[in-house]
């Protein structure tokens, strides 16, 4: 596959909306003159950015009559001074005013002060919270260009293929007017497009391929390949191969977009490379089959307890008697009573904490997916791990395959603290604030929006059943298309937005359906969502990173209406679907409808739940809103749970590569 840009943005690009730059929205320069010596780290970076403004203006102003061939030149000119071992500090008005040139001559736009400033954060390697609809892309754009200015490469990160393949076309023919070459990286792309990727100036990918590609190197040089070419061959050009193995080269500077999917969602899982795997002989599916069975006829509370607020699920006395004395598997695949125990243990998460059309669904090829949370997306190339993967697949009845040993691994915690310079954004990173200065050691900037906020949030409504709170959704999109207002209804599962779809079509309400088993249209089907007329039912962040833009007549009608259906289990990813209204300055408005039976209120504990759950189906004439604070207590201790568990991985990470490098082995190649 290449990874060559074309030289304009391609067809099916949508033209921009034009939105003039709003002039004063990062103050005025007494205060951030003051602010930028004596302010907290955070507030003193972006008010350091806000004094560099009006000096890239003027360069802005200076060159704006060059040619394009001028243009180059001038960057060229950059490019030595860089080279020559300038500080990029100095070098980054009159790049940042290249940078915005090239912005307004290839996509027809001028960069606003607040993006200009947000990259002026990102290149000292900071963290910024740029709200939804604010032009991220551009704003990565400038601190790219101005740290590839080295020749060292630059990496900016994104959550999917789709947006790397889709940033790097739209912004690519921005570098190359300033002279700069740009890659992308695809999955299952060919070892010589990685490498021309990774040779341009500025390369695009996902978190992931990044990542397995600096563990693919690694086992590339573990596994000697580094000394297969002979000494002669950097004289002769031959010999056999390349003196260096490696795709990748250093790792030298990071922009990663949706920074909070990255470096908390996906910070859960390490990223692994796997041997190959293959399908299980009947006599090795024993175990998981039998575990299976007895998983299904235990009780829980009497045969195992299930700690909901720290994941866990431990068996009883009873439990682990019924388990000794239930004909455990014999033969050359039997295991050890301890690792049978285990074993049940998985059975009974499969069935107790991983929920189908919701954590997995099962494909057409009868197969175990993943999905993602956080994204509603599917991961087919992804596994659980310590046979948990083999645990659902023997609950859904699905051919088993082996669990697979690995080949190596890093978290993406250890993996971006690689990096010499690290930068990000995202428009929901504040939640996170002192976990990010925690972890990477990064201050987060909150950069105020281009226009004055207009989305309307609306106070939690709360239902005593999802029956009834389904019902109230299907009337207030019904209230909303009356008025003229299209709407987006987010759902946390393909469940429930199947339940949903179901009664907005008992309703007669035409709407569309976007899950991880209908992702083929993502961004079109999320781009059109404001549209008049349309309703758009969507698995959690569907379609993220893609625009929404308001049909004729919607914004002087209110604008898009955004509807959750049920909290998630971090705050941040309720801010995201909120941010879908409300863009650029647009009129919008958002509320969650929730009910007692939502999933989330398992944080509050098992007993908790069921009374409140009971509650609910009871009925009554009962004020349900007054429950509403519940939601947000509970959301506060699942995040505790997940942050504890973010960290305990990063320190079991950090401790093997510790006791690996004690031992003289590569930290990261098991």
């Amino acid at each position: 596959m290449s990874t060559a840009i074309p030289p304009a943005a391609p067809e099916h690009a949508e033209a921009p909306r034009k939105i003039e730059n709003t002039p004063g929205r990062l103050g005025t320069w007494p205060v951030n003159t003051t602010v930028a010596r004596v302010g907290p780290p955070w507030k003193r970076r972006l008010s350091r950015a806000a004094l560099l403004v009006p000096k890239v203006r003027y360069f802005e102003k200076l060159h704006a009559d060059v040619t394009d061939a001028q243009l180059v030149e001038l960057s060229m000119g950059l490019r030595g001074k860089a080279r020559g071992k300038w500080d990029l500090d100095k070098l980054l008005p009159e790049a940042f005013a290249l940078a915005s040139l090239a912005i307004q001559r290839t996509l027809n736009i001028r960069p606003f002060d607040v993006q200009l400033a947000a990259g002026a954060v990102m290149h000292v390697g900071g963290l910024v919270e740029l709200a939804t609809g604010e032009g991220k892309t551009v704003s990565a754009s400038a601190p790219a260009y101005l740290n590839a200015l080295s020749g060292k490469g630059v990496h900016v990160t994104t959550v999917n293929d789709y947006l790397a393949k889709r940033d790097a076309e739209w912004i690519g023919p921005v570098y190359q007017k300033l002279g700069m070459t740009v890659g992308v990286l695809q999955q299952k792309m060919d070892e010589g497009d990685r490498i021309t990727a990774y040779k341009a100036d500025v390369t695009y990918g996902t978190a992931a391929e990044f990542g397995f590609d600096f563990l693919r190197d690694r086992l590339k040089l573990r596994g000697g390949q580094a000394t297969a070419a002979p000494f002669w061959a950097a004289w002769t050009g031959g010999g056999g191969g390349r003196l260096d193995p490696r795709v990748q080269r250093g790792l030298h500077y990071a922009i990663v977009d949706e920074a909070d999917s990255i470096f908390v969602d996906e910070a859960k899982t390490p990223l692994i490379i796997a041997n190959p795997t293959r399908l299980a002989d009947p006599e090795e599916q024993v175990v998981f089959k039998w575990a299976d069975e007895l998983a299904r006829s235990m009780k829980r509370d009497e045969h195992f307890h299930m700690n909901a607020k720290k994941d866990k699920i431990e068996l009883t006395d009873a439990g682990k008697h019924l388990v000794r004395y239930s004909n455990p598997p014999t033969g050359k695949h039997a295991k050890a009573m301890d690792k049978l125990l285990e074993a049940v243990e998985r059975g009974l998460h499969a069935y107790y904490r991983f929920a189908r059309d919701q954590h997995y669904m099962v494909n057409s090829e009868n197969k175990i997916v993943i999905i993602d949370e956080g994204t509603g997306r599917p991961m087919p190339d992804r596994h659980w791990r310590d046979g948990l993967h083999q645990a659902v697949e023997a609950k859904e009845k699905v051919a088993i395959n082996m669990p697979s040993s690995h080949a190596a691994q890093v978290t993406f915690q250890n993996f971006y603290r690689l990096y010499e310079k690290l930068a990000g954004m995202s428009g929901t990173l504040l939640p996170n604030f002192w976990e990010m200065r925690k972890v990477y050691r990064r201050w987060t900037t909150k950069v105020p929006t281009n226009k004055p906020n207009l989305r309307n949030v609306l106070p939690d409504s709360v239902y005593p059943t999802e029956d009834a709170k389904f019902d109230a959704v299907v009337q207030k999109t019904q209230e909303m298309l009356a008025s003229g207002r299209p709407v987006l209804i987010g759902t946390r599962t393909v469940e429930a937005s199947k339940k949903l779809s179901a009664k907005l079509t008992a309703a007669a309400v035409p709407h569309q359906v976007l899950n991880a088993e209908q992702n083929e249209h993502e961004a079109d089907v999320v781009a059109g969502a404001g549209q008049p007329g349309m309703v758009t039912v969507a698995t959690n962040m569907a379609g993220r990173g893609t625009d929404i833009k308001l049909g004729p007549g919607v914004a002087a009608n209110g604008g898009l209406h955004v509807i959750g259906t049920e909290r998630h289990e971090a705050e941040r990813i309720d801010r995201q679907l909120i941010g879908r209204a409300g863009r650029q300055g647009d009129p919008g408005s958002s509320q969650f409808m929730l009910a007692l039976e939502d999933q989330l209120l398992e944080g509050l504990g098992g007993a908790k739940q069921k009374e409140l759950e009971a509650l609910g189906k009871a009925g009554g004439s009962r004020d349900w809103n007054s429950f509403a604070p519940l939601f947000r207590l509970a959301q506060r201790r699942i995040e505790a749970r997940h942050y504890r568990q973010r960290l305990d991985l990063m320190n079991y990470d950090k401790q093997r590569q510790e006791m690996l490098q004690d031992l003289g082995a590569d930290a990261y190649v098991d």
